[in-house]
């Protein structure tokens, strides 16, 4: 679809609303009922380590998703949060799991958001390519990004690439890549190489660059899955505090 045929609105930022709906089907849970679910239920899932109070997972929960909708600051929420285990009259969490909790799911929700408007039909149409980035400069420690992460830094995949459904930021704990979207004339006139996930690991596009690509795994221990989770899969007292929540 051409550019000019979008309206000045399509290219108007989201309201964090749309990041803080995303971020809201996440069900809190203990972590003790955290560590009961599959990988893949856990991506639907909220927790802070070694935090088993149930009532103040919620709490941190709800001051979250306000945070990501209001654009709070991680020393806003982190002074809310602290004031409510105050009441409670709980330790409060070490700083780096707090911390972890919040860009974790912050970034989730942002990108989840992202990716939900580019995979809009009119909008995929007019930006049919998206470029990932660190927040180094591909170069391994770099602010310390992984390795792994660092080799995708500026590589360029189509939008509707298999890639994106297992890389989509973030994609590991403590993980703060991002993306861009790119039009096709701009892939064209920077002449940039478009890649592709497929058998374990990303390669070119372009048949005289075969031989660069290189392996890529997911992180087994994590996940980004969207669907909700299987309450069939838990057991009877898991399932009855999830749909408790569910039904609120």
């Amino acid at each position: 679809m051409p550019i000019g045929a979008l309206a000045e609105a399509d290219f108007q930022p989201r309201p964090h609303g749309e990041a803080a709906r995303h971020f809201a089907k996440k069900v809190p849970l203990t972590s003790e009922m955290f560590d009961r679910l599959t990988t893949e239920q856990r991506g639907r899932a909220f927790r802070i380590a070694k935090l088993d109070n149930a009532r103040l997972v919620q709490r941190a929960r709800d001051l979250l998703e306000r945070a990501v909708r209001d654009g709070t600051s991680f020393r806003d929420f982190r002074r809310s949060l602290l004031e409510a285990f105050g009441g409670e009259g709980v330790p409060a969490p070490a700083l780096s799991r707090l911390r972890l909790a919040f860009r974790q799911n912050s970034m989730a929700a942002y990108n989840d958001a992202r990716r939900e408007t580019l995979d809009d039909p009119e909008i995929a149409g007019a930006f049919p390519f998206r470029r990932y980035m660190t927040v180094g400069n591909g170069r391994a420690g770099v602010n310390n990004v992984r390795a792994t992460h660092a080799a995708l830094h500026g590589k360029v995949f189509r939008g509707d690439d298999p890639f994106w459904d297992i890389f989509t930021p973030p994609w590991e704990y403590g993980c703060r890549c991002t993306f861009i979207a790119l039009t096709a004339g701009q892939v064209r006139r920077g002449r940039i190489m478009v890649w592709t996930y497929a058998g374990g690991g990303v390669r070119p596009l372009t048949a005289k660059a075969k031989g660069r690509g290189f392996p890529l795994a997911p992180n087994p221990r994590f996940s980004r899955a969207l669907e909700d989770l299987d309450l069939g899969s838990l057991d009877d007292d898991l399932r009855k505090i999830v749909e408790e929540y569910l039904a609120k």
